[in-house]
């Protein structure tokens, strides 16, 4: 009689890692806007773990190299509709998504 066994969790291809998200480009259906999210995403987590707001730091102009404002945006998770392979597809009005520069 074993004691307790050792087994590999196989990973499901639907899964995907928070980390993994980082890596994600945005999508907002509403606006036809894409977010470049090469420079970073971070994920708002309320106290039950679930998470409640994507911070993605999009660059305001084509050179932001030469020092360009940075803006930040606040979606919802709500507003998420598909997470896909490299994308994350968001349906959000403009109401519901706060902008702020840095």
């Amino acid at each position: 009689m074993k004691d307790f066994e050792y087994y590999e969790k196989k990973v499901d291809s639907s899964e995907k890692l928070i980390s993994d998200l980082e890596k994600f480009e945005i999508f907002n259906l509403e606006s036809a806007e894409k977010y470049e999210s090469a420079q970073n995403i971070d994920f708002i987590i309320d106290e039950k773990g679930y998470l409640k707001f994507l911070v993605v730091g999009v660059s305001t102009n084509k050179f932001s190299f030469l020092g360009g404002s940075k803006e930040y945006i606040e979606i919802p998770w709500e507003c998420v509709t598909k997470v896909g392979t490299n994308v994350i597809v968001i349906s959000a009005e403009e109401g519901k998504i706060k902008r702020a520069r840095a």
